[in-house]
């Protein structure tokens, strides 16, 4: 049986298919119901860089930081987000089972709410809806980026806090 579309994702597991040269990712709801979607080398880039950008502006306290702290807070807010108290462990690297073709997604629909941001990838219909809070777009963010590093696509990186191999932070 199909499953509903849009597919309210509660878990995302992300793979590489080196013969379409996409990210692709298997999102399924709390009912076990999943769908199968593909990433372009671009849409990734886009979403990517995208989502930090956001990340960035929805930051009150770098906002409102001098320019030259605005990088080091988010770093500190993204690093507390991928290792911090209440972190989520590590994924292992699984590989997906046998699927059905994935659906390419064509367009990424973004809204950003005081408490979450809202996420919904598309083809010619909805495919995939997620709401994630701010720690859980860090995560996604850097599981974009590993994916796409992985897979040797050297995205161009637009924010210098997501440069890798950022650790220094400046503490005046």
């Amino acid at each position: 049986m199909a499953p509903t579309l849009p597919i309210v994702a509660a878990s995302l597991r992300f793979a590489y298919s080196e013969a379409e040269d996409r990210l692709t990712l298997l999102a399924a709801d709390a009912r076990g119901q999943a769908v199968h979607v593909a990433l372009t080398r671009r849409l990734t880039d886009r979403l990517f860089n995208g989502l930090a950008q956001l990340l960035e502006r929805s930051n009150a306290l770098a906002v409102q930081a001098p320019a030259e702290l605005r990088d080091d807070i988010v770093l500190m807010e993204h690093q507390d987000a991928l290792y911090g108290q209440g972190a989520a462990p590590e994924a292992e690297a699984v590989a997906l089972p046998d699927l059905p073709a994935p659906r390419l997604v064509g367009a990424i629909d973004i809204t950003v709410t005081p408490a979450t941001f809202e996420i919904g990838l598309r083809d010619a219909g909805p495919l995939v809806a997620l709401s994630l809070d701010r720690r859980q777009v860090h995560r996604f963010v850097e599981a974009l980026s590993q994916h796409a590093e992985a897979a040797g696509w050297n995205i161009a990186v637009a924010a210098a806090w997501l440069e890798p191999g950022q650790t220094e932070i400046v503490l005046n």
